[in-house]
């Protein structure tokens, strides 16, 4: 029953995009709200195939990357407007994390979508300078990738951490002293190593 069900979803979903399509090469206007109700449809019908049916997990992506697409469609070509759809197709690899944990590499274009959705926002909103955003994003994306055993993902954050110092300016002063800083410590550290008897085979 639920099979049938989710494809009755799907089936209806795929209806109105191929329509859809099909009226725009035909040389069809169709309006704006048309457009992102249509898109609102079909992504909604991927959703109720996955509610109806867990297997069908990767109906997430479409789906809530459809409907982030119908929202900003509705939303007009207002500020950060296009962000919806960036956030709407984060979320939807998200989900699939979410309700299937051994799909851990969901987590990567997830936040990398999402952290895209939120520079979107904060420079089309607010008009700010917001790029460093996404080395922030990478950094916590794989941060957490290594928190949950990937233990790979810590040369990832290593190396957007010091992208995101060079690209933040408040940053970039730390990085240019704490940087030499930090090689001295450590060089000092294995000089001392090195000289004081006994520590070296320590």
């Amino acid at each position: 029953m639920a099979e049938g069900k989710s494809g009755w979803a799907l089936g209806l979903a795929l209806l109105l995009l191929g329509g859809l399509l099909l009226l725009q090469n035909l040389g069809v206007a169709v309006g704006r709200l048309l457009l992102g109700l249509v898109f609102l449809g079909g992504g909604g019908g991927f959703v109720a195939a996955f509610l109806q049916d867990r297997a069908l997990w990767w109906a997430l992506i479409p789906g809530l990357g459809l409907a982030g697409l119908g929202v900003a469609l509705l939303v007009g070509e207002g500020p950060g407007s296009g962000a919806f759809f960036l956030l709407g197709l984060g979320a939807g690899f998200l989900g699939v994390f979410l309700v299937r944990r051994e799909h851990w590499w969901a987590l990567i274009p997830g936040g990398v979508l999402l952290s895209l959705a939120l520079v979107a926002l904060v420079e089309g909103v607010f008009g700010l300078q917001a790029g460093w955003l996404l080395f922030l994003g990478l950094a916590l994306t794989f941060g957490l990738l290594y928190l949950l055993g990937q233990r790979w993902a810590l040369w990832p954050v290593l190396g957007v951490l010091v992208l995101l110092a060079l690209a933040a300016e408040p940053l970039r002063g730390v990085l240019a002293y704490g940087f030499p800083l930090a090689l001295i410590l450590v060089g000092g550290y294995l000089l001392w190593r090195g000289l004081v008897p006994g520590k070296g085979r320590t």
